[in-house]
């Protein structure tokens, strides 16, 4: 599992729900694709959402973006979306592979954009995380992604909130804010967000978990 997308997406004046709806309903075909591993629909705010997805390769990465849900979502932009989606791709640095059975249903995002010349210090920092990530059972899956060459991210998901603020005020989070002035070109952001539905599927596919889910929480965004 070495390739994933994130794709930002941004529902039209009134289409919140229909957005919301369509991406719930995404779960289904996806279901049948067997490259892609592990797929997440999440809801930042009321008309800000996104998918996140990883893949083995870069083969299987095209084939979802030219499968069912690409095609679609290049439609719904005609209907229930502002604009066309953001999409993303990036290499997986490292991860925290979820159990077949995980039930998540909150996650974060924190883009990242390092200082000119600490690119690799810090995709060098994001590889070493995953060590201390293993030890918080209550974050289920994490990742650390590079999108280009100054541009990072971490995407990490939960059962539910005192996973997401245990994990927040551990190793990780600590340490993101001890390095922000020598690492970062910004403070990073935390955008937090509700899991509306997922995949998680095993190498041969053979054990997996989707689940449409629904959490009524305050969205917020803030800073590390």
């Amino acid at each position: 599992m070495h390739k994933a997308l994130f794709v930002g997406i941004e529902a039209g004046p009134t289409h919140q729900e229909d957005a919301a709806e369509f991406l719930r309903g995404a779960l289904e075909p996806v279901e049948h694709e067997q490259d892609t591993r592990h797929w997440y629909a999440l809801r930042f705010g009321p008309a800000d959402f996104a998918i996140f997805d990883t893949f083995p390769g870069n083969a299987g990465r095209l084939k979802h973006l030219f499968g069912t849900v690409g095609r679609a979502l290049v439609v719904k932009t005609f209907t229930i979306l502002n604009g066309l989606p953001e999409i993303e791709p990036a290499d997986i640095l490292a991860l925290k592979v979820p159990a077949a059975d995980a039930l998540p249903r909150l996650a974060l995002h924190v883009p990242l954009e390092a200082r000119d010349g600490a690119e690799e210090e810090v995709a060098r920092f994001l590889q070493g995380a995953r060590s201390a990530v293993e030890r918080e059972p209550g974050t289920l899956s994490w990742y650390a992604l590079r999108l280009g060459k100054t541009r990072f991210a971490i995407l990490g998901t939960f059962a539910d909130e005192a996973g997401r603020e245990t994990h927040l005020s551990g190793e990780i989070g600590t340490a993101l804010s001890g390095s922000a002035a020598s690492l970062f070109a910004e403070p990073p952001q935390i955008h937090r967000a509700q899991i509306l539905a997922f995949k998680i599927a095993s190498a041969g596919d053979e054990e997996r978990t989707s689940r449409n889910t629904s959490v009524a929480r305050p969205l917020e965004r803030g800073t590390v």
